[in-house]
């Protein structure tokens, strides 16, 4: 029999002794040996910790400055947006005459200062939707101040500021007995409300009246100098507005089966359409019809056409501003006296020509410049309605 000492036949003293048996676990071999063993040393360790510190701090630092690189760019788009939107269309050129400039914050304020006249004297005209005729006009008016001396107007500031009292000053009653310096403090009061609330400075509003002072004072050239008689001719007519729900076409096929003009024009105009003797020139779209148009060849030769409206005929419909008319000729032509409507009528219709010549010539020279597209009509009106000035209409005396 094998005589086996099995464990549990183990006396205490063999269990206590420690196995001769070699362990089999690996000895442990610190940072230094493995160092030596890989031919490395303790200075090769530290310079490997200190080339991972600085990379380590490299990449800090490239992140860091890739992060403010963003930041900056971010901010620069929005600053950029900003003075797309805030900074820079109010200092963009919008018209000029003969290098005086108007910029777009020149035209916004012109229609705000307008607007508020108009709604300070009741009115309810919106401004801001007619951007393009307001810088038109102030191409106007400013060739027109260019021009005066030319014309021999000459607008002083005396004149100005009889004109400004003639519009803010109360007149008295008959028999009422206001001395002038009660008169002159109601004018500085209604004056100083009137600025106050359309948000005006009392130059600007005396630049303003100096420009209706030059126009009153061309249309007065223009009425010296028309004739106290012109051939003339009879018409009466319907006017329809734009936004007219009555067909242009529908209501002349009407007088053409010979409805009664007069009956007609009520219904649609609330008036019996007579306008009367118009002589050439009062109304420049009718003047084709009534009196013909002259045709200016190449060589410059003048063809003149006849009027394409017979006597009694009904007119197709003619298109003037926000209006269409439908005329017919119901007497005439005849050489005849001109009252005084009709004269008032041909020299604003001559004050219109002249301003049109005018921009048209220096828009063909290059004196005169416009730079206004559907982009700038859209920021102009979005300024105007953002800051539109409230205002209590002037009470109705």
């Amino acid at each position: 029999m094998l005589n086996l000492t099995l464990p549990w036949k183990r006396s205490a003293a063999e269990a206590d002794e420690p196995s001769e048996q070699p362990s089999r676990r690996r000895p442990t071999r610190n940072a230094a040996s493995r160092s030596r063993r890989l031919g490395t040393s303790d200075a090769d360790i530290a310079q490997a910790a200190r080339n991972r510190r600085r990379l380590d701090s490299r990449r800090q630092r490239i992140a860091i400055v890739v992060g403010a690189v963003l930041i900056l760019v971010i901010v620069g788009v929005v600053l950029a947006g900003v003075f797309q939107q805030f900074i820079l269309p109010p200092r963009v050129m919008a018209g000029e005459v003969r290098n005086e400039q108007f910029s777009m914050g020149d035209l916004v304020e012109r229609i705000r200062v307008l607007q508020g006249i108009n709604r300070y004297q009741g009115g309810q005209v919106d401004f801001s939707r007619i951007p393009f005729q307001l810088l038109t006009d102030l191409l106007h008016a400013e060739i027109l101040r260019q021009a005066a001396p030319g014309l021999g107007i000459e607008i002083t500031d005396e004149q100005i500021d009889d004109a400004i009292k003639g519009q803010f000053r109360p007149e008295p009653e008959p028999g009422q007995d206001v001395s002038d310096a009660q008169l002159d403090a109601e004018f500085d009061n209604t004056y100083t409300n009137f600025l106050t609330q359309v948000n005006l400075t009392n130059d600007t509003y005396h630049r303003i009246m100096e420009e209706r002072l030059h126009q009153s004072s061309l249309f007065g050239i223009m009425l010296a100098n028309l004739p106290e008689e012109a051939p003339q001719v009879e018409i009466q007519a319907v006017t329809l507005s734009l936004n007219s729900t009555a067909s242009p076409e529908g209501v002349r096929e009407r007088l053409v089966l010979g409805q009664d003009f007069a009956s007609v024009a009520r219904e649609i105009s609330g008036s019996d359409g007579y306008i009367g003797w118009v002589p050439e020139g009062a109304f420049p779209e009718f003047d084709r019809y009534l009196f013909g148009e002259t045709d200016i060849a190449e060589d410059g030769s003048e063809t003149r056409k006849p009027a394409t409206l017979e006597l009694g005929e009904i007119s197709p419909p003619i298109y003037v501003d926000e209006s269409i008319f439908i005329i017919q000729a119901i007497g005439g032509p005849e050489t005849q006296e001109v009252d005084s409507r009709m004269l008032f009528q041909m020299a604003s219709a001559l004050v219109e020509k002249w301003k049109d010549d005018q921009l048209q010539r220096g828009s063909e020279d290059g004196w005169v410049k416009i730079n206004f597209d559907s982009n700038r009509y859209a920021w102009v009106t979005d300024q105007v309605r953002l800051t539109r000035p409230r205002v209590t209409p002037q009470p109705q005396q």
